[in-house]
């Protein structure tokens, strides 16, 4: 059985490209509503896991903590209420759903956002950012 929905991942900014029938999901602690999204918290980062991304992580480079950040994210995305969340997106996109996953970073490349959607790859789904970093930032110092 393969799904004929897509999952695409976005920040806000992304969601002016879409132009196709689509469930928005705001997969976020928390931050702004934005109209039309569903909320769904259990597929943000735990509390800890957020708080530590704010506190430690969130003005240094990508590279120096993605790591730690996905591999923990990886771990939650195997409690109850996370793969109870899943199912629910799986079974949007085996009815033929797509699905956008929304929430706040900037860079999709170290973004939760990111390891959910992939998560639905392993079971056939295609997975698009809409909203995604083309251009490397230099550091001069």
């Amino acid at each position: 059985m393969n799904p004929k929905g897509k999952v695409f991942t976005s920040n806000p900014v992304g969601l002016k490209k879409i132009n196709f029938d689509a469930d928005i999901l705001l997969i976020t602690r928390a931050g702004y509503e934005i109209a039309g999204a569903e909320i769904v918290r259990d597929l943000s980062p735990s509390s800890d896991l957020f708080h530590t991304y704010l506190n430690q992580w969130k003005d240094r480079p990508g590279d120096e903590w993605w790591s730690e950040y996905e591999s923990r994210f990886l771990i939650e995305l195997k409690s109850n209420a996370k793969l109870n969340a899943l199912r629910d997106v799986y079974k949007r996109l085996l009815r033929g759903k797509n699905v956008v996953l929304v929430c706040f970073c900037k860079d999709h490349r170290y973004c939760h956002r990111k390891l959910v959607g992939e998560f639905f790859e392993q079971y056939g789904v295609e997975v698009q950012e809409l909203n995604p970093i083309t251009v490397e930032q230099i550091t001069l110092f």
